[in-house]
């Protein structure tokens, strides 16, 4: 590879987005590089982490026993939530107000 080569290489390679930092990531969770998903299943979460800039979260698995106004906030991105095999036995009303665009997929 020439000098021009390497140089042009450098270049490209600044410009490619940095992976989130791992402090972003929740313990007990798994954040993918190459979108919006971050997996907590089965990580004994009774709460939804918070500040995550995502627009999947799977919570399946869990410990979740109702959602309560404020249970999403900070997750304002979020677009599909994953509550598969949680304790959820109520979601109180205004508790998805804050996303509008939210799928809830509880089968």
């Amino acid at each position: 590879m020439n000098v021009r080569s390497a140089a042009l290489l450098f270049l490209f390679l600044l410009q490619l987005p940095l992976p989130p930092a791992r402090s972003e990531c929740p313990p007990r969770c798994l954040c993918y590089e190459h979108g919006d998903m971050v997996d907590c299943r089965g990580g004994g979460f009774r709460n939804v982490p918070r500040g995550l800039p995502l627009e999947k979260l799977d919570l399946s698995w869990n410990h979740l026993a109702s959602a309560g106004p404020g249970l999403f906030r900070g997750l304002s991105r979020l677009r599909m939530l994953f509550l598969h095999n949680n304790r959820l036995t109520a979601v109180q009303q205004g508790s998805l107000d804050m996303l509008p665009g939210l799928e809830v997929d509880t089968h």
